[in-house]
């Protein structure tokens, strides 16, 4: 089975993402689910101020981005849908539910309708830089066969 430069490329978009979010929820000052499930690891990394952009949103923001990346990934060129829609619809319902989640009781995290909003330019964000991704291979694959053909 060979991969595509391509899919490797969606799953940078994939794996960076999540380790930045991951990072920013060990190093925040306040403690969360993420830090108090993996102590040992925060006790090893800086506490670190992080602007209030930041601490409240960027993780949320890189989930979704990477939750983008991640169904495109898996659904495949041929089960992505016309203009991707249905990874787009698919990382927002998720998106919107995970978060939605959190107004129980039973589910770790803090309600911010704001946070949904975030996630959402989020999964616009995604949609541009996988069309910027897809539009780069074709140019480039284009661009070889154009120049392999024999003149006579």
């Amino acid at each position: 089975m060979t991969i595509s430069k391509k899919d490797c490329l969606f799953v940078v978009n994939v794996v960076i993402p999540l380790v930045c979010g991951l990072f920013i929820y060990l190093t925040k000052i306040e403690s969360n689910f993420l830090s108090v499930s993996l102590s040992g690891i925060r006790s090893l990394l800086p506490v670190i101020r992080y602007p209030v952009l930041v601490n409240n949103f960027a993780a949320d923001f890189l989930w979704s981005y990477s939750l983008f990346f991640c169904l495109r990934l898996v659904l495949g060129d041929d089960m992505k849908g016309k203009y991707s829609l249905k990874v787009i619809s698919l990382t927002a319902v998720v998106a919107v539910v995970f978060e939605s989640m959190q107004m129980l009781k039973h589910f770790p995290g803090t309600f911010d309708p704001l946070d949904i909003v975030v996630e959402l330019i989020a999964v616009v964000s995604a949609f541009l830089m996988s069309v910027f991704i897809e539009r780069m291979f074709r140019y480039h694959e284009e661009k070889k066969h154009s120049w392999s053909c024999e003149c006579s």
